[in-house]
């Protein structure tokens, strides 16, 4: 890997539509930061909310409008148009802490092979509360294969480099482009997990992951599947030992229509495996 400038560009690519409730705390989380040199660059496909008017309020963000409509295409272009050293992906109803971006700088250039960086999982609430922390760990291509994404999207920093070499998110997989993105670099280059905490992911009733929860799951078989991903690897035993389980619970308490509906799901899920 090419070495990193001492105070390198970086690029944050944000993809919104309709994003108005939390959009504004992802601006001032970025506009915040310590780091001296940040672009933020986001892509909005004409929202019909308040997105407009609060973008407006920021003018050192560069904002793409209108962008192409789906998620993954507007972090391609976000990405194509980045001029940083560095690129992360950050969602518009996620946040960075402070001092956020100038350790993942810093772990960079402590890291010279690795093309990414990343740390542990901060979820907050619809309100910014905090849920939960989960401990992160250092994977690799292997553990991000068969087990699950080891890689917080909103900890994530990748190296420029990397991204040209390893080409642009999936559009097969747009529910785990992110997670595809990860196992490509880690499958080309060393990544490294930092003893920290980056970012906030915000847990909320109208995302896709808990919106579409067996959508995402099939997918992320899919994809893992096409790189490589054994048949009965931990994350498939882990998601169908917790079906199993809750069907036990279903069958205790006599609840058969609920039951055949989550079988018929089961056969057509597995069949596709």
């Amino acid at each position: 890997m090419k070495a990193l400038p001492e105070t390198p560009l970086v690029s944050i690519v944000t993809p919104s539509y309709n994003t108005g409730r939390y959009i504004e705390e992802t601006l001032r989380s970025v506009r915040m930061q310590d780091y001296p040199r940040v672009e933020h660059i986001v892509l909005d496909s004409g929202s019909t909310d308040e997105t407009a008017e609060i973008l407006s309020r920021y003018p050192s963000v560069r904002v793409i409008w209108p962008a192409p409509a789906g998620p993954v295409e507007k972090v391609n272009q976000g990405i194509s148009i980045a001029r940083g050293d560095i690129v992360a992906w950050l969602c518009a109803d996620d946040y960075y802490l402070p001092g956020a971006i100038s350790r993942a700088v810093a772990a960079l250039q402590r890291n010279p092979d690795a093309a990414l960086v990343y740390c542990s999982n901060l979820r907050v609430d619809e309100n910014s509360i905090e849920v939960d922390r989960e401990q992160g760990r250092q994977a690799g291509f292997r553990e991000l294969l068969d087990e699950r994404c080891y890689v917080p999207l909103q900890t994530a920093f990748m190296r420029r480099e990397a991204l040209e070499r390893i080409g642009p998110l999936d559009k097969r997989y747009p529910m785990v482009a992110d997670w595809d993105l990860f196992l490509r670099i880690s499958r080309e280059y060393p990544i490294q997990f930092v003893d920290d905490w980056w970012g906030a992911f915000r847990l909320h009733d109208s995302q896709l992951s808990a919106v579409r929860k067996y959508a995402l799951w099939s997918e992320g078989r899919t994809m893992t599947r096409g790189h490589g991903g054994r048949f009965f690897s931990p994350l498939f035993r882990d998601y169908w030992r917790g079906k199993f389980s809750r069907a036990v619970v279903m069958l205790r308490r006599r609840q058969f229509s609920v039951f055949n509906a989550k079988l018929r799901d089961f056969l057509l899920g597995f069949g596709r495996q």
